[in-house]
């Protein structure tokens, strides 16, 4: 019974708006006479004091609004009243079909997604009509960027409407993107930023949303000194961030090089123990001349097994596409040099006729495992570093995909709340950029050092610090991804056609480096 009563007291209210609507449409009168062309063009333009005047578009608008108005106030009722659905069920079972009921319902909650999308969708117009209304009155702003500031959320639109004259006018030359990536900025930071020059401001709405931010806190100078670093790019995927690109030919082979390596590296230690346990026995059976074929047969083996290992990482350096050409051509040369001189060595071992032979080609062979150890760690790390820096270059395009999704349900009118989450995102992508880079300057240091005993100690340590750093980077971006998987969930809940595989062309920061000069940016 109180069900009944809520209803009909909800229904008596929607009834009571239709003849307000329908009084406010009718430009006042009181009659319920149909009004006359006069009286509606009279309520259009707001005036009557000719009969010849031309309505402004606001006014055409406005008197549209009403209409529309109208329109939903009585879908409202006939919706409240299912009267859709009791006619839906009545031609269902007039024409003979089966759970009319369940049909009509389901047919139902589809127009109720059309109206919700279409009432976001009037939302999202209203509000640009609005912004562009605002900024029309800077009559320094041509059309183009009045349009561009129309995109504006409603939250920041003041905060550029009271930026000067050329301040504005700067800013409203970017693309929408870029504007509303300054608009997350408060009033105090958009108001130093866009004291920039045209193209130091292009440069800093580039900038991922976390090093955006952060760049805003320093003082102008700092900004300019910042951004004479930055190098921006158009590209369509990480691969276009590589150092290099190698045919599918050259990977290939140096997969098969590799593959070919490891399998020699197993077979090598595995008769490097087998030469031990003959050796061992050898001894204790006191056959002296068996040990020495043995120790011989040991030391080759433990030759062999350094020489795969260094052609394994020769073939990796050789394949990371994110070492460039010069570095991966300097270090594969020092391993080659390394190689040379233990096949040298391996040569002394086959020649030994006696014991101190042996020993003398022994003594040499663990003096260069000695100085290669810290080296070869060196040499693998590199590779791991590089690893990160791909993995680095996707969370960068991945979050500018991010934004332009984002951007597409904006046009379609779709409200999808991430905005905190893409932030955080943004966050763990910078921090593991930070780090990275970091443990690649230590270990570029490294690199210039030689595998002396003075450097050796030295080399060990920047290694291991740039390990500690490479983890911290990877822990990071496993953390942007867990951090991503949430996103796109609430995304594809929100936007069901949103579309994260399409290669789209974003920019981005492709290298901060003090030692070059800035590039031009040509994006907009």
């Amino acid at each position: 019974m109180k069900k009944i009563i809520s209803i009909t007291i909800m229904l008596m209210f929607i009834l009571s708006l239709v003849p307000l609507s329908i009084a406010e449409e009718s430009s006042g009168d009181s009659t319920n006479a149909r009004p006359t062309k006069q009286a509606v063009k009279k309520a259009a333009t707001g005036t009557d004091h000719s009969t010849n005047a031309r309505p402004t578009k606001q006014a055409v608008k406005k008197a549209a609004d009403k209409r529309e108005d109208v329109r939903d106030t009585k879908e409202d009722v006939r919706d409240a009243l299912n009267v859709d659905r009791r006619n839906c069920i009545k031609r269902c079972e007039v024409a003979g079909q089966q759970n009319c009921e369940a049909k009509c319902r389901v047919a139902d909650k589809k127009e109720d997604v059309r109206d919700k999308k279409e009432d976001r969708r009037d939302r999202h117009e209203d509000r640009k009509e609005r912004n562009k209304e605002r900024f029309a009155k800077f009559k320094h702003l041509d059309k183009n960027q009045v349009d561009r500031l129309s995109h504006l959320r409603e939250a920041h639109v003041e905060k550029f409407a009271q930026l000067n004259k050329e301040r504005l006018d700067k800013v409203a030359k970017l693309n929408k993107d870029k504007i509303k990536r300054l608009g997350r900025l408060n009033k105090e930071r958009l108001d130093k930023v866009s004291d920039l020059s045209h193209e130091e401001l292009k440069k800093f709405s580039t900038l991922n949303r976390a090093k955006l931010k952060k760049l805003a806190e320093e003082n102008p100078d700092k900004i300019k000194e910042e951004l004479r670093k930055v190098h921006i790019k158009k590209i369509r995927n990480a691969e276009d961030l590589r150092d290099r690109n190698l045919t599918d030919q050259q990977k290939d082979q140096l997969r098969t090089r590799y593959d070919e390596a490891k399998k020699k590296y197993g077979v090598a230690k595995d008769e490097l123990h087998n030469a031990r346990d003959r050796l061992k026995a050898a001894r204790q059976s006191g056959d002296e001349e068996g040990a020495l074929e043995h120790a011989k047969a040991y030391l080759l083996r433990a030759a062999d097994s350094l020489i795969n290992h260094l052609e394994k990482i020769k073939a990796k350096i050789e394949e990371n596409e994110n070492i460039d050409e010069e570095k991966a051509k300097m270090i594969v040369e020092r391993i080659n040099i390394q190689i040379d001189e233990i096949n040298q060595i391996k040569a002394d071992i086959e020649a030994a006729t006696t014991k101190e032979e042996i020993k003398e080609a022994a003594r040499k062979l663990r003096n260069k495992w000695k100085n290669l150890k810290h080296l070869i760690r060196l040499y693998s790390h590199r590779v791991l570093a590089a690893r990160v820096e791909g993995l680095v270059h996707r969370g960068q395009v991945l979050e500018k995909k991010l934004e332009h999704v984002l951007a597409k349900a904006d046009e379609k009118s779709i409200d999808v709340d991430v905005s905190d989450l893409v932030d955080q995102f943004s966050a763990k992508i910078d921090e593991a950029k930070e780090t990275y880079r970091k443990a690649h300057d230590l270990l570029s240091e490294a690199l210039e050092l030689r595998a002396s005993d003075a450097d050796r100690e030295k080399i060990k340590a920047l290694v291991d610090e740039a390990k500690d750093l490479l983890k911290q980077a990877r822990d990071a971006i496993k953390e942007a991804h867990d951090i991503l998987k949430d996103i796109v969930k609430i995304i594809r809940g929100a936007y069901h056609d949103a579309d994260f595989s399409t290669d789209v062309e974003v920019e981005v920061v492709d290298n901060v480096d003090d030692s070059t000069a800035t590039t031009p940016d040509t994006a907009t």
